[in-house]
């Protein structure tokens, strides 16, 4: 019984074959031409080790992975972007954001619930430095 490719191993192969596709695209490039037998014979290694994969490997999984290769896209995103739902922001920034929640909502607090204060949360939640140490009454609290 062949191994069978786990969703990282199908992924990979996907990964393979978009980089065969890709330079294939490249050595078609008049810019690139100077490049184009080393990217020929890279190819060519590339499809060789890949059919060599397709011998070792469960076959079903291995050609479904083939399969998802044409109707793959890969998304270039530096490691720094935000993820989705997201946003980059600079620490003062959010300290002043932090600064004004507190100014606006929490100078002259009386609420008596303040753990359930949601602006409490978002403070806590952003990392927002405490005004006063205490364990029995809002931190935030001016």
């Amino acid at each position: 019984m062949k191994p069978y490719l786990n969703q990282d191993q199908q992924n990979q192969i996907i990964l393979m074959g978009m980089g065969i596709a890709v330079m294939e695209k490249l050595a078609d490039q008049e810019k690139f031409k100077e490049a184009r037998g080393n990217l020929l014979r890279a190819r060519s290694f590339a499809k060789k080790a890949l059919d060599e994969l397709g011998e070792i490997v469960d076959k079903k999984s291995f050609t479904k992975a083939r399969k998802l290769t044409k109707e793959s896209k890969v998304l270039l995103k530096p490691l720094t972007s935000p993820e989705e739902g997201e946003i980059k922001i600079e620490i003062p920034k959010l300290l002043n954001l932090h600064m004004l929640a507190i100014g606006n909502t929490c100078s002259g607090c009386t609420r008596q619930d303040y753990k359930k204060c949601p602006t409490r949360d978002l403070l806590m939640d952003t990392y927002c430095p405490p005004a006063q140490e205490t364990k029995t009454d809002c931190q935030y609290r001016q």
